[in-house]
C-alpha cells in the first residue's frame, strides 16, 4: 500500500504573506516524512490570486523541498504539459532527480483551468481539444526520448530537434561522439544533459476522469490518477486501463495496479466532530466543482444530476455516501479506505486534506497527525491481512 498527500499552497482569506505559505508547506511536506506517509504531490497554478493553490512551479518548489527530506517521493501533480517547452521541463526535471537521489515522480496534464493555459500558450486551448491533445502527446514523446536516448532528435508538427543547418562545435579537447554530427559538421543528434538518475526514466503518470484518457495513460506506460469518479464509473476507468495494458504487454496486470485515487481527508477524534467542522467546506466545494465541472463529475452512472433528490440533499451526505470525502473518525477514514481498496483493488491513495480557512491550524494538524498515527497503521495492516 502507499499513501500519499496532495499538498497546495492555499490562502483563501489572504491573511498569509507568500514566505509565510512557503514556511508551512515546507513544515507540513516534513510532517509527512515523519509521519510515515510515502509521497507529496504539488499542482501547477498560475495567477491564483484567490490562493487555492499558489504554485506556479512545483518543479522549483519540489527542488527546495528535497534538501529539507531523504525518503519521502517527491511528485509532479501535475505539471501542465501544454505549457511548458518539452526540452526545458526534461532538464528541469532531470535535475530534480539528481537533486532529490532518485525520488522524482511526475504527474502530466492537459490543464483545466482556461485563463491559466491561454495566456501561457493560447495554443494549448482545451476548447481546442484534439490541437491541445496533439500538443501534450508530442511534449511527452519528445521527453521520453530526451530521457531515454543517449542520442536523439526530433522531426514532429511543432517541434523540430536540432534545428538543421546548426553547427556542433565541441571543446577540441572534447572527443567528438559519433553521429552527433554528419561529415560537415552540421548538428544532427542531440544529448540531454543530465538525463534523470532514475533510468529508465522517474515513474511517469498522467491525470484523467475519462476512459480514454486512461487508455492513453496505460499505451503510453503511464500510470492513471483520477479524482472524481465512483462506482461503476471509477471501475470501468481501472478495467479499461487493465485491458489497455494487457493489449501493449500480452499480460493482464491487477485490478487496479499503476492506478492511484484522488480523495479529500479529514480526521477528528468522532464522527461527529469531524462533520461538523467539513460541512461547510463540502458545501463550498460542491458548490466551486458544479459551476467548473457540472454536478455530473461527482454521480455514478444513472444518477441524473437534474434529479430533485440532489437538490435536497447535503453537500456533504452527497459528496461521503458516493466515496469522495473521507472523512470521520479514524477507524471510519481507515474502513473507507479499507473498503474502496478491496472493492476497486486500489493501492495507492492521493488525499487532499483541505486547507481551508474553515478549518484552523490546529484541527488540520491534529487531522494529519492522526492520519499518520493511527489511520495508515491500521489499513496497512487491515490489507496485509486481507491479501
Amino acid at each position: 500500500m502507499r499513501f500519499d498527500m496532495l499538498v497546495t499552497l492555499s490562502n483563501i482569506n489572504g491573511t498569509k504573506s507568500w514566505p509565510q505559505l512557503l514556511n508551512e508547506t515546507r513544515r507540513r511536506v516534513q510532517d509527512l516524512e515523519r509521519l510515515g506517509f510515502d509521497g507529496a504531490w504539488f499542482g501547477e497554478h498560475h495567477f491564483d490570486v484567490y490562493s487555492t493553490d499558489a504554485c506556479p512551479n512545483p518543479v522549483m518548489l519540489a527542488t527546495d523541498l528535497a534538501a529539507r527530506t531523504k525518503t519521502l517521493r517527491l511528485c509532479m501533480g501535475a505539471v501542465t504539459l501544454t505549457t511548458w517547452h518539452p526540452l526545458r521541463l526534461a532538464e528541469d526535471l532531470a535535475m530534480l532527480d539528481h537533486f532529490s537521489n532518485g525520488r522524482l515522480e511526475v504527474g502530466f496534464s492537459r490543464g483545466i483551468i482556461p485563463f491559466e493555459i491561454v495566456n501561457i500558450n493560447p495554443d494549448a486551448d482545451r476548447t481546442k481539444p484534439e490541437v491541445s491533445k496533439a500538443i501534450f502527446a508530442e511534449n511527452l514523446e519528445i521527453i521520453k526520448r530526451a530521457w531515454t536516448q543517449e542520442k536523439f532528435d526530433w522531426d514532429g508538427e511543432r517541434h523540430q530537434f536540432p534545428k538543421p543547418g546548426i553547427k556542433y562545435h565541441p571543446n577540441p579537447e572534447t572527443p567528438t561522439l559519433d553521429g552527433v554530427t554528419d561529415s560537415d559538421g552540421n548538428w544532427n543528434k542531440m544529448m540531454l544533459v543530465p538525463r534523470p538518475l532514475q533510468e529508465p526514466t522517474p515513474p511517469m503518470w498522467a491525470t484523467s476522469e475519462t476512459i480514454e484518457g486512461f487508455v492513453n495513460a496505460a499505451e503510453a506506460g503511464l500510470g492513471g490518477i483520477t479524482l472524481f469518479p465512483n462506482g461503476r464509473k471509477l471501475m470501468k476507468l481501472l478495467e479499461a486501463y487493465q485491458e489497455a495494458r494487457r493489449g501493449v504487454t500480452g499480460v493482464l496486470p491487477p485490478l487496479g495496479a499503476n492506478c492511484a485515487l484522488a480523495r479529500k481527508v479529514f480526521v477528528a477524534p468522532t464522527d461527529e466532530e469531524a462533520r461538523r467542522i467539513y460541512k461547510p467546506i463540502a458545501e463550498k466545494r460542491l458548490e466551486v466543482y458544479t459551476k467548473v465541472r457540472g454536478l455530473g463529475v461527482f454521480l455514478d452512472e444513472g444518477e441524473d444530476e437534474n434529479d430533485p433528490k440532489f437538490q435536497n440533499m447535503s453537500a456533504f451526505d452527497l459528496l461521503f455516501d458516493r466515496g469522495h470525502l473521507f472523512v470521520g473518525s479514524p477507524e471510519t477514514v481507515t474502513n473507507k479506505i479499507v473498503e474502496m481498496s478491496k472493492e476497486f483493488g486500489i493501492r495507492h491513495w492521493l488525499f487532499g486534506g483541505d486547507a481551508d480557512a474553515a478549518i484552523t491550524s490546529e484541527d488540520s494538524q491534529r487531522s494529519l497527525e492522526m492520519m499518520g498515527n493511527e489511520v495508515l497503521p491500521a489499513a496497512r495492516e487491515a490489507l496485509v491481512n486481507a491479501e
